[in-house]
Formats: structure tokens, C-alpha cells, sequence
């Protein structure tokens, strides 16, 4: 079932209520991401919070959306998808985890979720955005390079121009 999503959260209180969101955050909530994608459509948040200890928290969950990119390759725009897995811990200064997860400080700060959100999204966006192989191509390509005759190729054709025709 699929409910508002809270502005901001305080892990701790998070943790004890054992509180799991699942909801939309709508694309307008997001500062960041349009700046680096085309357009931006409502991100499913699916987050859970738990106690690891006393001064442990772990969030766990994904985050999954739909955004429209330009493709570096060819420059049309085109659908991707975007996911990002949620396995970070929060914990005092200086924590180290024992499980090898991110730990993040602020443990009894607030945490803005679409911020949270949209950090986790952009990590997890690729660095050049790009249809598949072979779905497109660069501009002023030919697209079927095998109808063209193979081109014959003398290296040095030009040395016996220079040399004169000694036949």
C-alpha cells in the first residue's frame, strides 16, 4: 500500500517505530536530477528502517524510476530506467560498519528524504547515458557500412608518382 511519503525523517525515532515507507515522491520534489536528465517522472520509494544496536540504524530498500536521457552517441532522446538498491547503516561520528555498508553520520538528525533520494539515484546513474549497441548511431554515420565497396588502398602509390613510372 503506498502512502505520503514524510518530508523529513530522524533515523532513530525511524528505527524504533520500525518504520517502512513505501510510496511516490513526485519529480517535482527532485532539484537535481532534471538538471542532469531530460525529464524526470515520480521515483517508487520502498525504504525500511531497523535497529542494528543502540547506535546503529539500517535503512534498506530501492528506489526506481523512469527518466528520459539524451543518448551521447547519437543525441536523441530516449527512455531509461533508473534503480538504486538502499543498504546504508547510520550511526555516530567515526562508526565503522561491520557488515561492510555505507555508514552515515546523523543518526538523530533530520534527513530529508528527497534529497536522500535523489543522492542515491544519481550514484547510481550511469556516467554517459547511451541506447544499446546497435541502436543508434552517431550523426552522419552511415548505418550499413556493408553496402559500401571496400575502398582498395595503395600505401604507395603516391611514392611511384614521385619516383616516376620507371616500367
Amino acid at each position: 500500500m503506498q502512502d505520503a511519503l514524510p518530508d523529513t525523517i530522524i533515523p532513530r525515532r525511524a528505527a524504533i517505530q520500525a518504520l517502512a515507507l513505501d510510496g511516490q515522491l513526485p519529480g517535482s520534489a527532485l532539484v537535481r536530477l532534471p538538471a542532469v536528465f531530460v525529464a524526470v517522472e515520480a521515483v517508487s520509494v520502498v525504504l525500511a528502517f531497523s535497529a542494528t544496536g543502540t547506535d546503529r540504524v539500517l535503512l534498506t530498500g530501492n528506489l526506481s524510476t523512469t527518466v528520459r536521457a539524451r543518448c551521447q552517441r547519437c543525441l536523441e532522446e530516449f527512455e531509461m530506467g533508473l534503480n538504486a538498491d538502499i543498504d546504508v547503516e547510520f550511526g555516530l561520528p567515526g562508526a565503522v560498519s561491520s557488515e561492510e555498508r555505507e555508514v552515515l553520520t546523523g543518526l538523530d538528525d533530520k534527513l530529508m528524504l528527497a534529497e536522500f533520494v535523489e543522492d542515491e539515484l544519481l550514484l547510481g546513474a550511469p556516467m554517459t547515458t547511451l541506447h544499446d549497441e546497435g541502436d543508434c548511431y552517431p550523426p552522419g554515420e552511415i548505418e550499413d557500412a556493408e553496402e559500401l565497396p571496400p575502398e582498395r588502398r595503395n600505401p604507395f602509390g603516391d611514392l611511384t608518382k614521385l619516383l616516376g613510372n620507371k616500367d
